[in-house]
């Protein structure tokens, strides 16, 4: 063994060092690449979402089919609750792309994000319908059946959010 036995794992563990030093700080540095990166970690549920980013992606992605105002007049009369409404969008999505792709499907962390969101800006109105009748409505969403097996009080988007109200929004 010559000393090109001992150079090659450093040289092996200088690329590994390099690149993860690359990654944070692609990650750390504002910039188009590491927005990109965070936001699809996100998407991916790698991250979680802030509250600031729930709403914000809860308008972004619901407006681009309904207009703000009829989400924000939705009422416990009206339908199911938030979480049943976010888990039937995000079916009629992949129904929708199955005949020509034309919007990026719902991640599971998104579906949670905007489940909260709306669930603070307008109103949780879960406990009305009970948790069985929920999960059935759910159809195996494992996601956000965990979101309606866990308590408002461990919900942190909806925790962040629950002394706020979105301007114009229903209220009983």
């Amino acid at each position: 063994m010559g000393a090109g036995f001992m150079s090659k794992p450093l040289w092996i563990g200088g690329a590994i060092a390099a690149t993860v030093l690359l990654a944070m700080g692609l990650m750390a540095i504002p910039n188009p690449l590491g927005a990109k990166l965070l936001a699809e970690a996100k998407y991916r549920g790698y991250l979680a979402y802030t509250p600031d980013e729930a709403v914000t992606l809860a308008y972004g992605r619901c407006s681009s089919c309904h207009n703000a105002e009829k989400m924000l007049r939705y009422c416990a009369r009206c339908g199911p609750p938030f979480i049943v409404v976010v888990h039937s969008m995000k079916k009629y999505v992949e129904l929708t792309n199955q005949k020509k792709e034309t919007f990026r499907p719902f991640s599971d962390a998104e579906t949670v994000a905007i489940a909260q969101a709306w669930n603070a800006l307008v109103g949780n109105w879960e406990s009305g319908w009970g948790e069985k009748n929920l999960k059935k409505l759910l159809q195996g969403d494992t996601e956000l059946i965990r979101l309606v097996e866990t308590p408002v009080a461990q919900r942190p988007i909806e925790m962040a959010l629950k002394n706020q109200r979105a301007p114009g929004a229903y209220k009983e």
